[in-house]
């Protein structure tokens, strides 16, 4: 009753709400799911009365004590059977463009409850409440209005399972959920209910560990000599197999019968997030002594999504040591890239954080070669080094980029998050993806530059190695680097 009080402003009902699913896990209540759903309901309709961003960001902190609930909401709707509302939790989200008539009244509720907060005198405060009501009211109403508008049947509600769906057209997505009560993957394809695989012998605190045990793992890697044996590594390969990525396998090839040498997606959320799924590894030989076993890379084709809308198509003075290898690197990719291929360079002076605005906007393929930085503090200061100023993650977030296909980021920590918010997904890759970009190759950690020339080269060769005349052809292709 408390979180759906009329009269309170969103923050304190969103409290009420987030207290409720506290207290129907912890006494295994029926009502938990509901509690849940009310929660994010409510925090979508709270995000909509912020403007910007970085103010959504804001109000998003201020339930800190809450970031695990879309991992816990999947995990309860999974151990209630409800297979399609797990994905549609973890998918949950508030719609990025609001019109204008509903920002009106959503500004209106923000300021009246941002008044309302320092009135002591009873009868002002019964006349802010009264305020306030009418404004919720007028709020309802204009939702009420777009929602009747063709195509916006579900504004301010999370996308239906049968929506995101859409989302496997060119492969099966696997959405790996870590929730204090328990892990599970969740596959969804392109037909049917979602496939369920529990991880039993899997804890939270076990994916914490693990996440720490790699990050350690890659730090002496990175300090070995090239014949050496990384044996840390190679355990934990293995572990991620047996534990993990085994059991999905199993439904991939025998239920759904995805053929060998498909596209798969990997979504991982919260801990799965910072553990490298995609060289999960047995490292045994078979039984019969022919040969080894095979690994995740040699049956399936491996890629991340952030969420799976980011899979539905939509219409639509240098910072940091200079870098002397991305002449070479740059005059590599534009040796690959066929002739026929219109072909920009930024480089130098003219690679600045306007002329990569610009850039991003109107080319249809990216390779960036440049220093990356990831802030793992304020994720939206992570940034491109530029020869003037930084290409700042929001400023990537909100440019208009209706060319946008694919981009290669050939830069340090590209791809991760936030340690602390990881389910927000908030890093570079990320930020490319939600501008428009269809596809992009991004990085877990440092990048050496002999390795990175080594996987350019890989990469576009095996690109371009399929006759380009069964692919669309981009229109433009561009190159930035930093000096």
């Amino acid at each position: 009753m408390a979180s759906r009080h009329p009269t309170r402003g969103f923050s304190r009902r969103i409290t009420q709400a987030y207290k409720w699913t506290v207290a129907a896990e912890r006494y295994s209540h029926e009502s938990a799911l509901e509690a849940y759903t009310t929660y994010f309901e409510l925090l979508d309709a709270h995000l909509s009365t912020r403007s910007s961003t970085i103010s959504r960001r804001g109000a998003v902190a201020a339930f800190q004590c809450a970031r695990t609930l879309p991992a816990d909401a999947a995990s309860c709707a999974l151990r209630r059977h409800e297979r399609q509302k797990a994905v549609e939790l973890v998918e949950q989200g508030p719609h990025p463009k609001l019109a204008h008539n509903f920002s009106e009244p959503s500004k209106r509720i923000f300021n009246t409850t941002q008044g309302s907060s320092a009135i002591i005198n009873r009868a002002a405060a019964d006349q802010a409440a009264m305020r306030y009501r009418r404004c919720m009211e007028q709020w309802g109403a204009v939702v009420a209005e777009i929602r009747n508008t063709e195509g916006f049947s579900r504004f301010l509600l999370p996308p239906s399972y049968e929506d995101l769906q859409v989302a496997a057209h060119d492969g099966p997505v696997i959405i790996l959920i870590s929730s204090q009560y328990s892990c599970n993957a969740v596959i969804v394809s392109t037909s049917g209910q979602p496939f369920h695989v529990p991880f039993p012998s899997l804890a939270l605190a076990d994916l914490a560990k693990l996440k720490d045990d790699f990050r350690m793992a890659i730090w002496h890697a990175s300090l070995m000599g090239l014949m050496e044996s990384r044996t840390e590594l190679i355990v934990l390969l293995r572990k991620i197999w047996d534990e993990i990525m085994l059991p999905i396998v199993k439904v991939l090839c025998h239920d759904l019968e995805v053929k060998p040498h498909s596209q798969i997606w990997l979504y991982p959320t919260a801990a799965f997030a910072s553990i490298p799924l995609h060289v999960a590894h047995p490292s045994r030989m078979k039984a019969d002594g022919s040969g080894r076993e095979l690994c995740l890379e040699d049956i399936f084709i491996c890629s991340y999504t952030s969420t799976l809308l980011a899979l539905i198509s939509q219409p639509g003075a240098g910072h940091g040591t200079a870098l002397a290898s991305v002449d070479s690197e740059l005059e590599l990719v534009h040796t690959l890239v066929p002739p026929n291929i219109k072909f920009t360079s930024l480089s130098g002076e003219e690679a600045t954080q306007t002329g990569a605005l610009q850039a991003l906007r109107c080319n249809t393929w990216v390779h960036l070669a440049c220093h990356g930085k990831q802030d793992r503090k304020k994720p939206y200061n992570s940034h491109f080094a530029m020869k003037d100023n930084p290409l700042m993650l929001l400023d990537i977030m909100e440019n208009d980029t209706p060319e946008a296909e694919f981009a290669f980021l050939s830069a340090c920590h590209t791809a991760v998050g936030d340690e602390e918010t990881p389910d927000e997904v908030i890093h570079l890759a990320a930020g490319l993806q939600f501008s428009g970009f269809k596809s992009v190759i991004g990085t877990l950690w440092v990048v050496d530059d002999e390795v990175a020339n080594h996987v350019v080269e890989a990469f576009y060769e095996n690109m371009f190695r399929v006759s380009w005349t069964v692919r669309r052809r981009p229109r433009h292709s561009i190159m930035l680097r930093m000096l």
